[in-house]
């Protein structure tokens, strides 16, 4: 049932500009994945939809890739905690609203979290990701706050086997799923840890990493986050 279908939002951006995330659309665009040893991580990006009731499901799938506890030339592999990871709404806090019931209707759930991640959204006036520079750093859509794991383990940590998740599905991950009216269109992940001192990675500034993954779009721009599943079902049939 998935509609691959990108929606084009060039017109709307013209028309409305910042107040929909438009200016921060190229900015977040240029963010390309650093793929570091030991902060190199995944998400998968998967859509169902639209149902009877005119709602898709948003599922993202995120682990971490194992690169085991030494590199081939014999150096220990340090593995870096996450502090964040950013999910931007190219569509703006249109995109925000469509999802049913907003950020409690985000259900998060992570194999070896302790107090499991914390969710935010922006609102009218977005949310601040300091990896962009001061111009580009606002944008909507959600942050996952990375979890306390028990016994101080690292979040998503994987066994050290040097075989990643999904492959070895007893590595660590965290599934995020919500409903929503809006169809998918390309939008951005960034995960975010600390800044290196010293190191394997030392003198690179922020410890990042990202990736494309499907998000809403303003297409229907209903919100639906105080609605009743009866008033949805209404709207979208």
């Amino acid at each position: 049932m998935f509609r691959s279908s990108v929606m084009v939002i060039v017109g709307v951006c013209l028309l409305f500009g910042q107040a929909l995330g438009c200016g921060t659309q190229l900015c977040w665009n240029t963010v390309v994945p650093r793929n570091m040893v030991g902060f190199d991580l995944n998400v998968i990006s998967t859509v169902d939809g639209p149902d009877k009731s005119g709602l898709y499901t948003y599922t993202y799938t995120i682990y971490r890739l194992d690169n085991g506890l030494k590199l081939d030339n014999g150096a220990w592999v340090l593995y870096r905690e996450i502090s964040h990871i950013s999910f931007w709404f190219p569509c703006g806090p249109a995109a925000e609203r469509s999802i049913v019931n907003g950020k409690y209707g985000i259900s998060v759930s992570c194999t070896d979290a302790g107090q499991c991640p914390t969710i935010e959204m922006g609102g009218s006036r977005g949310m601040v990701e300091p990896v962009m520079s001061r111009s580009c750093s606002v944008f909507w859509g959600f942050k996952l706050d990375a979890c306390v794991c028990p016994d101080d383990r690292i979040f998503l940590l994987p066994n050290l086997n040097k075989i990643s998740f999904p492959t070895d599905p007893e590595d660590p991950h965290c599934t995020i799923t919500f409903k929503s009216g809006s169809a998918p269109e390309w939008g951005k992940w960034l995960a975010k840890g600390g800044a290196t001192r010293g190191g394997l990675h030392d003198g690179m500034g922020w410890v990042y990493d990202a990736g494309d993954i499907k998000v809403p779009t303003c297409v229907p721009a209903v919100d639906v986050g105080d609605m009743t599943w009866g008033a949805i079902k209404a709207t979208y049939r």
